[in-house]
C-alpha cells in the first residue's frame, strides 16, 4: 500500500473527529419545533439521496440543510424554486426583502457558508485586497456562494475562514436549546430584510452566539482539517483518494458518535477520539463507522460514478432571451432532463415567478408560449462541477480500496454480518 494511504491508517488512529453520518442507519433528534408530516418525510428523503449541490458538502451542513427542511413550512415555504433553493448567483437586499421566503432565504445562507468551506482555499488565494468589481475573490464569492462583501476592507481573510466555523457553532448551541429549539436559532440568526453581505450576516449570527451560548456548556466544535477533505493531485492514487474521505468519514462518525455515546450528557470528542477503537466501546463505534456506511456515503456524496452511459449524464439547459442564453432554474433543469432520459420530447410547465406555462420541444430545441405562438431558442450543454470536476471512482475501485482499510490496514471495521 501506498506511503500515503499508511499516513492516512496512523491519522485514523490518532486524529478522530465529529460527524453525523444520517442515510445508513444513524439519527439523531432535533430540538427544532414539531413539524408537518410533509416537511419530515421530505427531510428524511433528502438523508437518503442529497441532491448533488448538497451531497459534496460537509456533513455539519447536511445536518443542518435537512432540520431546516423540517421546518420549511414555519419558515414561509418555496416562492421562488421548483424544488429546493439553490445558488444562482448574488442576490440583492432588494430581492431578498420583497421576494424571497425566510426559509428560501436561510437555506441559501447555509449552503453559500457551506460552499464557502469547501471551496475556501479557492477564495482565499484570489482576493486582492481590492473593491469588489476588480476583485476576483470576491466575485468567486458571489457566484459559488450567492452574497458578497466588502473586498477591501481590514479583516477580509479573518472574516472568510471564520465564518463557516460561527454557523456550525451557533447551530450546535441551537441543538442544546430545549426551550426554542433550532427553529428559534432560524429565526433569530437570519434577517433577509438586513445587509445581505457576508459580513452582515456572520454578524447576526455572533448575536444570537452571544445570546444564547454563555448558558450552555456547548461542545467545541471539531477543528476543521479533521473533517476538510485535503485538495488532492490528480495523479493521486485511488487508495489515496479513498484513504483522504475515509479520514474525514472516520472523524465525522467520531463525532456523532461523541455526541449519542452516553445518556445525560455529551461526550467531549477529544474524549471520543481515544476511546472509540477501545475495547468496551469498539463494537458500538463500528455500528455507525464501517465498511458498509463507508460505501453508503460515498455513494450519497455523488464520488461513485453509477454506471450510466454518457449520453445520460446530466444536462445543463438554457433558452435564448433577448440579452443573453439563459440557464433555467435547476427544477425545471431536473424536470427536462427527466424528460429526455425517458425520451419524451415535449414538455409544459411552469416558468418564471408568475408561472406562465410553457411549451419545450426538446427534440426541436425551443421554447413556445402556447398563448402567444413566441419561440425561443434552446441549447444544452453537460453541466459543470460548481468550481472544478470532481473525481469519481468506479464501483470495482472503491470496493477494492475499502478491502485494503479493511483487511490489510485494518483501519476500518468490515460491514456487519
Amino acid at each position: 500500500s501506498s506511503s500515503v494511504s499508511e499516513a492516512n491508517s496512523a491519522s485514523l488512529r490518532e486524529s478522530p473527529a465529529p460527524w453525523r453520518f444520517r442515510g445508513a442507519g444513524c439519527s439523531r433528534p432535533f430540538m427544532g419545533a414539531v413539524c408537518s408530516g410533509n416537511d419530515e418525510r421530505e427531510a428524511m428523503g433528502l438523508l437518503k439521496e442529497w441532491p448533488s449541490e448538497v451531497a459534496e458538502l460537509p456533513s455539519f451542513f447536511r445536518d443542518m440543510l435537512a432540520d431546516l427542511v423540517r421546518n420549511k413550512r414555519r419558515l414561509g415555504g418555496i416562492r421562488n424554486f421548483h424544488d429546493l433553493p439553490t445558488i444562482q448567483g448574488k442576490l440583492t437586499g432588494h430581492e431578498l426583502k420583497s421576494g424571497y421566503t425566510d426559509f428560501e432565504y436561510v437555506y441559501l445562507t447555509v449552503l453559500g457558508f457551506a460552499r464557502l468551506r469547501l471551496h475556501q482555499e479557492q477564495i482565499l488565494t484570489r482576493c486582492n485586497g481590492q473593491v469588489h468589481s476588480r476583485n476576483p475573490g470576491v466575485q468567486l464569492l458571489e457566484s459559488c456562494c450567492g452574497m458578497t462583501m466588502h473586498g477591501d476592507r481590514p479583516g477580509v481573510i479573518a472574516l472568510l475562514r471564520s465564518a463557516p466555523d460561527t454557523l456550525v457553532q451557533a447551530y450546535t448551541t441551537a441543538t442544546q436549546d430545549r426551550r426554542g429549539g433550532t427553529l428559534r436559532f432560524f429565526r433569530e440568526a437570519f434577517d433577509r430584510t438586513a445587509d445581505p453581505c457576508l459580513e452582515g450576516r456572520v454578524g447576526r449570527i455572533c448575536e444570537y452566539l452571544e445570546k444564547h451560548a454563555l448558558s450552555r456548556g456547548v461542545a467545541a466544535v471539531p477543528p476543521w482539517e479533521d473533517v476538510s477533505v485535503r485538495p488532492m493531485p490528480a495523479s493521486a492514487s485511488v487508495e489515496e483518494f479513498v484513504g483522504e474521505h475515509l479520514r474525514v468519514f472516520v472523524n465525522e462518525c467520531t463525532w456523532h458518535w461523541a455526541e449519542r455515546a452516553t445518556r445525560g450528557r455529551s461526550m467531549d470528542y477529544e474524549e471520543a477520539k481515544h476511546l472509540r477503537f477501545d475495547g468496551a466501546h469498539a463494537n458500538d463505534f463500528a455500528r455507525i463507522c464501517n465498511a458498509a456506511t463507508f460505501a453508503a456515503h460515498m455513494r450519497a456524496a455523488g464520488l461513485v460514478a453509477d454506471g450510466r452511459a454518457r449520453s445520460q449524464e446530466r444536462l445543463l439547459w438554457e433558452v435564448q432571451t433577448d440579452a443573453a442564453w439563459q440557464p433555467f432554474d435547476p427544477g425545471v433543469n431536473a424536470i427536462l432532463e427527466e424528460a429526455r432520459l425517458a425520451g419524451r420530447p415535449v414538455v409544459e410547465c411552469a416558468l418564471g415567478p408568475k408561472g406562465w406555462r410553457y411549451v419545450l420541444d426538446l427534440q426541436r430545441r425551443v421554447q413556445r408560449n402556447p398563448k402567444t405562438g413566441t419561440e425561443r431558442a434552446l441549447r444544452c450543454a453537460p453541466a459543470p462541477g460548481p468550481v472544478g470536476k470532481r473525481r469519481r471512482l468506479t464501483p470495482q475501485e472503491l470496493d477494492a480500496a475499502i478491502r485494503v482499510f479493511v483487511e490489510d490496514l485494518v483501519t476500518l471495521p468490515p460491514a456487519p454480518a
